[in-house]
């Protein structure tokens, strides 16, 4: 009977989660601290049956000085397909996610999502401004890897 009992408990979890991944559903995210550059934070993406749902990253810098404190400054992004503030389209096996009302409307403000074995976030012709305090900047990219780990990243050069 102890037997049974072990076996159920190590059981529940395993059933739990796929349970929870009956509707297709799963989150990839990784987290980044980076000294060169004084940044850290994390990137999370949630697919439903393989098709990105939603976006969310935050990228902090470190205020002056280079020291962790009060005054850091940080970049956030949160979007889903069904919200308002944006519009999503495929391009040629990607998601491209534009800002419906970006900081300067005579440049782009979209980001570029690509699932495959990683996940690349290609923030290259997205705009820090209105999401960005100051003194931070969205880096180039961000690729969560397929195993569990931190995030790759790749600041713009000035």
């Amino acid at each position: 009977m102890n037997y049974l009992f072990r076996c159920a408990v190590l059981l529940v979890p395993t059933v739990l989660a796929n349970f929870a991944r009956a509707d297709g559903q799963e989150i990839r995210r990784c987290d980044f601290e980076l000294k060169r550059g004084c940044l850290s934070g994390y990137a999370s993406v949630t697919l439903v049956k393989g098709a990105l749902q939603r976006i969310e990253s935050v990228v902090i810098w470190c205020g002056r000085g280079g020291h962790r404190k009060s005054q850091d400054y940080s970049c956030m992004i949160d979007s889903s397909r069904d919200d308002k503030d944006s519009s999503w389209s495929d391009d040629a096996g990607a998601t491209v996610i534009a800002n419906g009302s970006p900081w300067n409307p005579d440049q782009p403000d979209r980001m570029k999502v690509t699932i495959g074995r990683d996940v690349s976030i290609d923030f290259d012709e997205a705009q820090s401004l209105g999401r960005c305090g100051a003194g931070a900047e969205l880096p180039r990219a961000i690729v969560i890897p397929a195993q569990s780990g931190a995030c790759r990243v790749w600041l713009k050069t000035p």
